[in-house]
């Protein structure tokens, strides 16, 4: 429950309480999350801090708003493993939507790309929430 009493925000606490129903399947990949309504009661807290709360876990890649839709768990990607090649770079930044359309990425979500580049040149580009690096 939420310590009003914490040095802990209580948006922080809620999240905390939400990512780990997500964290043991309590809420699985894909899943709708309650209401910001049924939040408000069954935690006791305001619609602000339901609000700082859900942006804080967009912002991990765990959830995803949609309006009209409410918020949901992202479903789990495969991964992909990328060997960046030796003299290569990689650059995060936030995609374009044509990227976020070729790479599957919800249109709520906060995911950056990877970049990996070489000599200048692209080598490919890829969503941070899914790829796993290896260097040679």
């Amino acid at each position: 429950m939420i310590d009003p009493h914490s040095d802990r925000p209580a948006y922080r606490q809620l999240a905390d309480i939400l990512r780990d129903r997500i964290a043991t399947g309590d809420l699985p990949p894909g899943a709708a999350l309650p209401s910001i309504k049924a939040l408000e009661r069954q935690y006791g807290v305001g619609r602000e801090t339901i609000r700082r709360t859900l942006a804080a876990l967009r912002t991990e890649g765990l959830v995803v708003t949609e309006r009209g839709y409410g918020s949901r768990v992202v479903d789990e990607q495969p991964r992909v493993y990328v060997k960046v090649p030796r003299g290569g770079r990689v650059r995060s930044r936030m995609p374009t939507e044509t990227e976020r359309a070729e790479l599957g990425i919800d249109p709520g979500a906060v995911v950056p790309v990877l970049v990996v580049m070489l000599g200048g040149r692209v080598r490919g580009v890829y969503a941070a929430d899914r790829t796993e690096l290896t260097f040679a």
